[in-house]
C-alpha cells in the first residue's frame, strides 16, 4: 500500500512556536529572568529561612535541656566528670 509507505517516511513537521517556547523554559533561563522584589524575597527566604529555623530548633532545644541540667531533672548522658 503506497500510503502506508509514504506516513512512514515523511519527516515530523515542527511547530516553530512551540520549539521558541522549549527553547525559552529549557536553555534560555536567564535572559528570560526579570528580578523582582518579589523573587529576590523568595530566594532569600528559601536560602536563609532553614538556617535560621534549624538554629533557632537547635538552640531552643539546646535551652531546654540546658534548664533541666540546671534544675537537677536531667543527667547528661556523656559527661566527662
Amino acid at each position: 500500500d503506497p500510503r502506508v509507505l509514504t506516513v512512514a517516511f515523511l519527516p515530523t513537521q515542527e511547530d516553530p512556536a512551540l520549539i521558541r517556547w522549549a527553547y525559552a523554559r529549557t536553555q534560555n533561563v536567564y535572559p528570560t529572568f526579570r528580578a523582582t522584589p518579589k523573587t529576590s524575597f523568595l530566594g532569600a527566604v528559601c536560602a536563609i529561612g532553614p538556617i535560621l529555623f534549624w538554629a533557632f530548633v537547635f538552640k531552643a532545644d539546646r535551652d531546654h535541656k540546658e534548664k533541666l541540667i540546671q534544675e537537677g531533672k536531667y543527667k547528661r548522658p556523656f559527661s566527662v566528670f
